[in-house]
C-alpha cells in the first residue's frame, strides 16, 4: 500500500530540483509502514525521482515508536540511518526518540537523515538541535534590482551548516513588472553539481522560477503585480560548506 504526502495539492507538470516533490515544500507529510523494529519504510506520492540528494527535506509521521538506533528507506532509494544532534555530534537515536503522533522533519546530509525536529532535549548536556538566525547582509543583495521591507530577510543555520529560509521577501526597486536575474548570495552549498531549482510565489500569487547555483547565487524570474508585491523565497533546505562562505561574484553592493 502506498502512503504518500497528505496534501490535496498536486502540481503534475512542475518539479523541484528533480528529486524533491514540490508538494512537500507546499505542505504535507509521508507516513511510514513496515513491521521490522527500528527499520522504517515510506512510499511517497509523488515519489522521489532520483537517488537521495544532499539537502533533501522530508516531513515524516512514524507509524510505530523506536527502541534504539533506527533507519529509514524512502521510495526504495535505500535504507539509511536516522541520526540526531546531541549538542556535540550526530548520534544514533535512543529508545523512544520516535513517537506516534508527531510529524518529524528530516534532512539528508549526504550520508544519513538528520532528525531536526520532533525529538525533545534530554538531560542537561545538550540539545536536539542548534539554530542561529541570520539577516542577509547588504553586500549579498542586488540593491539595484531588489530590496526587502522591515526585517523580511531572515534565514536559519541549523547545526552549523544546514540552511533554511525563515522570512525572505523581496520587492523590486522598479515597482510592478518583470523581475529576473541574480538577486541574492547565500552560503555556498556543499557538493552541488548544477543548481537547486524550485518555484516560489509572490504575495499576489504570481509564480517565480528560482534556482540556487552551486556557487550560492540565487536567480529568479517572474512578475510582480504592484510596487508592494513581494516574491517570497521559500528555497529548499540545503547543506552548506563549513565554515560558511559566500560567493565573491557577482559583486552586488561592495
Amino acid at each position: 500500500m502506498e502512503v504518500g504526502y497528505q496534501s490535496d495539492l498536486t502540481l503534475n507538470n512542475i518539479r523541484g530540483d528533480g528529486n524533491v516533490p514540490i508538494e512537500n515544500s507546499l505542505g504535507g507529510y509521508g507516513v511510514t509502514i513496515g513491521n521490522a523494529i527500528n527499520k522504517y519504510y515510506a512510499l511517497l506520492s509523488p515519489t522521489l525521482t532520483s537517488p537521495y540528494k544532499t539537502g533533501l527535506p522530508l516531513h515524516i509521521y512514524f507509524h510505530q515508536p523506536n527502541t534504539g538506533a533506527s533507519s529509514i528507506n524512502i521510495d526504495r532509494k535505500g535504507l539509511v540511518p536516522l541520526k540526531k544532534f546531541d549538542g556535540d555530534a550526530l548520534v544514533d537515536l535512543a529508545s523512544g526518540d520516535i513517537q506516534i503522533g508527531i510529524i518529524y522533519t528530516l534532512v539528508f546530509d549526504g550520508t544519513v537523515f538528520q532528525v531536526l525536529t520532533g525529538i525533545p532535549p534530554k538531560g542537561q548536556t545538550g540539545t536536539a538541535i542548534q539554530q542561529e538566525i541570520f539577516s542577509i547582509e547588504d553586500r549579498n543583495i542586488e540593491g539595484n534590482k531588489v530590496f526587502y521591507f522591515g526585517e523580511q530577510n531572515k534565514y536559519a543555520v541549523i547545526n552549523g551548516n544546514m540552511i533554511t529560509p525563515i522570512d525572505i521577501r523581496l520587492r523590486s526597486v522598479d515597482g510592478a513588472g518583470g523581475l529576473s536575474g541574480a538577486v541574492l548570495k547565500m552560503p555556498v552549498p556543499l557538493d552541488i553539481d548544477g543548481v537547486i531549482s524550485w518555484t516560489s510565489l509572490s504575495v499576489s500569487g504570481n509564480p517565480f522560477f528560482c534556482r540556487l547555483s552551486g556557487f550560492g547565487v540565487v536567480h529568479i524570474d517572474g512578475t510582480l503585480s504592484s510596487a508592494i508585491d513581494e516574491v517570497v523565497l521559500n528555497f529548499p533546505t540545503y547543506i552548506a560548506k563549513t565554515p560558511l562562505e559566500f560567493p565573491r561574484t557577482p559583486l552586488f553592493n561592495q
